[in-house]
């Protein structure tokens, strides 16, 4: 018998980890990190016993889909991971990253030697649209989710019960277009589907006009001879950001202003990118082919030591500082939100989701005041956001992704909170005629 199981992100966004057993074989789907109002559930016990888990696969390297790998692995963990190159690659620097961040929280959830361990364990790189048997009767197979570099829908053919069946895990999936990515590929068939819903409620704004509309409040701050401050996750966002700003510098709009990338795992990401041009969409292939590195400018500096972000005080005037967190829930982002939020001239310009319990998402709520490493702040730098870059489909691309495939028996809700999930529900069976089920935590599905 097959059974599916949630242990994280069911009636929640964070914390992706699902497991599903085909007779004694058990199949973990992601082991994410918890992150802001959700945090506390990363010290919670699993809910299997990981020793027992034989493989593991990887949808992407987000730390809601990869965070807890090494806690997985610290708890006995020794199966086979699974996932594309890109991801191997990516979720070596992000885990890395990630360990030096917990090790300052009390209690420290795992060390550096635990992402040590989880490298050397087995990974088997599966690239899109090629298929590996885990057993006789498990097959998986992975499609373009174009959502970041390198990630991953899953589908799972399995034989159960006298019947061949299908399920299909989504990860995360992207919006199209994308700025620097290929686009979402899509199944034919699939008898589950377990989906995420992040942004089920929503209907995102044109690309070009959110790259418009971040071009303009840009020029905006600096010609008041102000400072912009970029929150900016490392990975994904940081590439499309200096991707437009290189435009920008074509067109001659950033000439003598300093653009300074103030974070060394953004550094370290952006060389990554370079090594996978299969993955980036035609314009930025052809470009890497010339030999034109599509992230880099003339005004860019990148800061990577310490000592060389300090110096970016020194720089007087109109500046744009791209720094993480994208949350601003560590890097060195609020180092700089401390220096230059009293100012009304500088803006802070968010350019993706802010979860709830983190500092971003509290500089967007109160925009007047706010604690950052024990200090008080007044802010009066302007606070804006830009949400058309959100890597996420909408309900339209989430519908679109849904209504392909063929002979589906239930398209289980995952990943988005409980009120979102209720109307997507609503919206499956009232467009696709589809049955929808919201999931829940620890929840056990036969399948």
């Amino acid at each position: 018998m097959a059974f599916y199981s949630s242990h994280g992100a069911a009636g929640e966004v964070t914390g992706s980890c699902h497991l599903l057993e085909v007779g004694h074989i058990q199949i973990l789907i992601d082991c994410g990190l918890f992150q802001g109002q959700e945090e506390a559930f990363n010290y919670d016990e699993f809910d299997f016993d990981p020793k027992e888990i034989n493989y593991l696969i990887v949808t992407h390297a987000h730390l809601d889909h990869i965070g807890r790998i090494p806690l997985l692995v610290k708890r006995g963990f020794k199966g086979q991971i699974i996932s594309t190159k890109a991801t191997y690659d990516l979720a070596k620097q992000m885990l890395k990253n990630a360990a030096g961040i917990l090790k300052e929280r009390r209690p420290v959830l795992y060390e550096h030697e635990d992402v040590e361990k989880t490298f050397f364990l087995n990974w088997s790189f599966l690239e899109y649209n090629d298929s590996i048997k885990l057993e006789k009767d498990i097959e998986v197979t992975f499609k373009n989710a174009g959502h970041i570099l390198g990630s991953a829908t899953v589908k799972i053919n399995y034989f159960e019960e006298a019947m061949n069946k299908s399920v299909v895990f989504s990860g995360d999936i992207g919006q199209t277009p994308r700025i620097i990515t290929s686009k979402i590929d899509f199944w034919d068939e699939a008898n589950y589907i377990f989906v995420e819903s992040t942004y089920a409620g929503r209907f995102h704004k044109e690309l070009t006009l959110s790259i418009n509309e971040f071009k303009e409040k840009i020029l905006e701050t600096l010609n008041k001879n102000g400072v912009v401050l970029l929150p900016s996750f490392a990975l994904e966002r940081t590439q499309e950001i200096l991707y437009i700003l290189k435009q920008m510098s074509k067109d001659k709009l950033l000439e003598n202003i300093p653009v300074f990338l103030d974070s060394p795992l953004a550094i370290d990401i952006t060389k990554t990118f370079l090594k996978h041009p299969e993955l980036l969409n035609n314009q930025l292939r052809k470009s890497i082919k010339r030999k034109d590195n599509p992230f880099d400018f003339e005004e860019l500096i990148q800061t990577y030591t310490r000592e060389e972000s300090m110096l970016i005080n020194k720089s007087e005037g109109k500046k744009i500082i791209i720094a993480g967190s994208g949350m601003c829930e560590g890097g060195r982002i609020p180092h700089h939100i401390l220096r230059y939020a009293g100012d009304r001239r500088n803006m802070i310009l968010f350019v993706g989701y802010q979860v709830k319990g983190t500092l971003g998402k509290k500089i967007l709520e109160d925009k007047l005041n706010i604690n950052i490493e024990n200090k008080d702040i007044d802010i009066h730098a302007k606070i804006d956001m830009i949400d058309g870059f959100s890597a996420h489909a909408d309900q339209e691309g989430l519908l679109e992704f849904l209504k392909n495939p063929k002979n589906i028996y239930c398209i289980y809700l995952i990943h988005g909170d409980v009120p979102r999930l209720a109307l997507f529900k609503e919206i499956i069976h009232e467009e696709l005629k589809d049955k929808a089920h919201i999931v829940k935590m620890k929840e056990k599905i036969y399948i």
